[in-house]
């Protein structure tokens, strides 16, 4: 049986031997193909063309650093020099971006504070005068005023009662009337202190009414020209 099992193995390897010295004999006798290549000439036109295209120009310097990037520099070493030798860039940005930020919040409240009617917009109700376009020695403020609270228009007759303190304060020469000046202006303008707290008071109540969103009620204008009024009897 093993005799059988021997003679089986040695015919297969001896056939598979075979084949493959066929094969081989096979690819040996294939004509075998050639072909010149042919050189490609040196074109000028493309070389150009590629050449002036930035995306094949393998050579281009280090981006130059723009304005802020020196900023960020310059901090970055003074900081490290001086302070600190291990903060890094990113925290140098991170830093300056949030004292600009402080600086440009301290800047709108410094604009706020001495021309707050840019920051207030009456989006109900439009009050058709402005302070620019008034002669307060030229206009009949009691017949304004009785007109505005005749029509319900309480807004307008605190506009017209506070130009009026305005026009008794410039009579006094306490202030100095100036249609382009700002509420506040005329607040610091005005020393004494007998009155600079209710006249204070009385431009916040103005600055409320005429430029935030807010209509004024006949309460609200009692109580505002109450305050006019004690403020003009001690002038």
């Amino acid at each position: 049986m093993k005799i059988a099992t021997y003679i089986l193995v040695f015919v297969v390897s001896f056939y598979g031997l075979s084949v493959s010295a066929q094969e081989a004999d096979t690819l040996n006798h294939i004509p075998k193909e050639t072909k010149r290549v042919e050189p490609i000439g040196f074109d000028q036109k493309t070389y150009d063309q590629f050449k002036n295209d930035k995306a094949y120009d393998y050579y281009q310097g280090k981006p130059e650093s723009s304005f802020f990037d020196a900023i960020y520099k310059f901090f970055h070493d003074w900081l490290r020099k001086n302070f600190n030798p291990n903060v890094t860039l990113k925290q140098v940005k991170i830093t300056l971006w949030v004292i600009a930020g402080i600086v440009v919040i301290i800047i709108l409240l410094i604009i706020y504070f001495y021309k707050p009617s840019l920051f207030y917009i009456n989006r109900k109700k439009k009050i058709g005068f402005e302070v620019e376009d008034e002669d307060i020695h030229a206009l009949d403020f009691d017949k304004l005023i009785e007109e505005s609270l005749d029509s319900g228009r309480f807004s307008d007759a605190i506009r017209w009662t506070y130009l009026l303190t305005l026009k008794e304060l410039h009579t006094k020469e306490l202030i100095s009337w100036d249609a382009f000046k700002t509420v506040i202006e005329y607040t610091y303008e005005l020393k004494q202190p007998n009155l600079k707290q209710d006249f204070k008071n009385l431009s916040q109540q103005f600055l409320y009414y005429r430029y935030g969103n807010f209509d004024a009620t006949h309460d609200a204008y009692s109580a505002f020209s109450a305050l006019s009024n004690s403020i003009i009897k001690r002038l």
